[in-house]
C-alpha cells in the first residue's frame, strides 16, 4: 500500500469517522466512538504510516450480558 494522500475527519448522525485516501487510489473509512478518538487517529494518519489498519467489513455483533 502506498502513502497517505488525503485524510478527512467525518461527522454525521452515526458519529465520528476518518476517511483516508492513499496514493494508490484506495479509500478507507474508519469509525470511532468519540470526536477525540477520531481526531487522534486523523493526526496519526496525517503522519503517513506505510501500513493502514484493516477495515471491518460488517457491523459488530452485540452479545447479551448475563444479569
Amino acid at each position: 500500500m502506498g502513502g497517505v494522500l488525503r485524510v478527512e475527519l467525518l461527522h454525521d448522525r452515526r458519529g465520528w469517522g476518518v476517511e483516508v485516501e492513499t496514493w494508490a487510489g484506495a479509500v478507507r473509512r474508519y469509525r470511532y466512538g468519540s470526536e477525540a478518538q477520531a481526531r487522534f487517529f486523523a493526526a496519526v494518519f496525517e503522519m503517513g504510516p506505510r501500513v493502514l489498519p484493516p477495515v471491518s467489513t460488517g457491523r459488530r455483533k452485540r452479545t447479551r450480558r448475563a444479569a
